[in-house]
C-alpha cells in the first residue's frame, strides 16, 4: 500500500511540475517584447487582446480575440505585421493627428501603436505631410519601426470599416450545413466546429445527389493548444440517403494550414 501511494506521489509531482514549467514558457513567450517579436517574424494573434482602429473624423472599430468572428480579424492582422518588410532609414515624426490610427492591447500589457508613415515638407514656414504608401509606423511608445505592407497599409485607410459586423448569410448556411453533418458522426468528435469548410458537387449532374467534402479545426486548439484537423465526405442522395466516408483527422497543423482552414488574407 505504502508502495502504491508513494508511485502515485511521484507521478503527481511529475504532472504538476510538468504544468507549472508549460505555464512558465507560455509565460515567458507571452512577455517577449512586441517589437521583438515582429522583427523575427514570430508575432502570435493570441497575444493581442484586441485591436482598436479609429480615424481622424473620430469613426472607430474594436476587434477583439473573445469574439470568435473577431478574432479573424486578428489573425489576418497579424499574419500581415509577420510579413511585413522592415524600412531602413529615417523614420518621420509621428503627427499628431493621423488619418487613421491602429492600437494593439496585447496580453503582457503592452500598447502598441500602428499608423501609417508620412513625409512632411515645409512651405512657407507650414509643414505639409503626405502619407507614404504602402509603409507604416509601429511604435511601442519607446521605439518605432517602419514598415512596408500594402496590404495592411489599405487595411488600415480604408477596409478596417467594411469589415462585417458577423457572418454572411452563405458562411451561417455553411456551418449549418456542417453542424448537420458533423452529428452524424457522433459525440467523438464534436468539439471540431472551428472554421467549418464545405464543398457540394452534384452527383452526375443530378441536382438531388450531392458528394459533400466537409473539414473544420477542434475548439480545443482554440485555448493555446494546437490544432487538429478534421476531414470526411459525405454523399447525400436520395437514393441511399446519408453515407459518411473518409473520416480523418490530422493533428498538430501548421500556422499556415490554419490561415487556410479559418479565412483567405491576400
Amino acid at each position: 500500500m505504502k508502495k502504491k501511494l508513494y508511485i502515485l506521489f511521484c507521478i503527481l509531482f511529475l504532472v504538476t511540475n510538468t504544468v507549472v514549467f508549460a505555464e512558465q514558457e507560455a509565460k515567458k513567450k507571452t512577455n517577449r517584447p512586441f517589437l521583438e517579436q515582429l522583427m523575427s517574424h514570430s508575432l502570435e494573434h493570441s497575444d493581442v487582446q484586441d485591436i482598436k482602429v479609429e480615424n481622424n473624423s473620430g469613426l472607430q472599430r474594436l476587434f477583439s480575440i473573445n469574439d470568435g468572428y473577431q478574432e479573424r480579424v486578428l489573425r489576418k492582422v497579424v499574419y500581415w505585421l509577420n510579413n511585413s518588410s522592415r524600412v531602413n532609414g529615417t523614420i518621420e515624426v509621428s503627427i499628431d493627428n493621423p488619418s487613421n490610427k491602429m492600437t494593439l492591447q496585447m496580453a503582457n500589457d503592452e500598447v502598441i501603436t500602428i499608423e501609417p508613415a508620412y513625409t512632411c515638407v515645409s512651405d512657407h514656414e507650414r509643414n505639409i505631410c503626405t502619407a507614404k504608401e504602402g509603409e507604416l509606423i509601429v511604435s511601442d511608445n519607446k521605439q518605432k519601426v517602419r514598415l512596408k505592407s500594402q496590404t495592411l497599409y489599405d487595411w488600415l485607410m480604408v477596409g478596417w470599416r467594411k469589415e462585417l459586423d458577423g457572418p454572411t448569410k452563405e458562411q451561417l448556411l455553411e456551418e449549418a450545413l456542417f453542424t448537420r453533418y458533423l452529428y452524424l458522426l457522433g459525440p467523438t468528435f464534436s468539439e471540431y466546429f472551428m472554421c467549418p469548410k464545405i464543398k457540394i458537387e452534384p452527383i452526375d449532374g443530378d441536382p438531388r445527389r450531392h458528394l459533400i467534402f466537409a473539414s473544420a479545426l477542434n475548439y480545443s486548439g482554440h485555448h493555446g493548444g494546437d490544432y487538429d484537423k478534421l476531414t470526411f465526405s459525405v454523399s447525400d442522395s436520395n437514393r441511399t440517403g446519408l453515407q459518411i466516408t473518409n473520416v480523418k483527422i490530422k493533428k498538430h497543423i501548421s500556422q499556415e494550414e490554419i490561415r487556410k482552414q479559418c479565412q483567405t488574407f491576400d
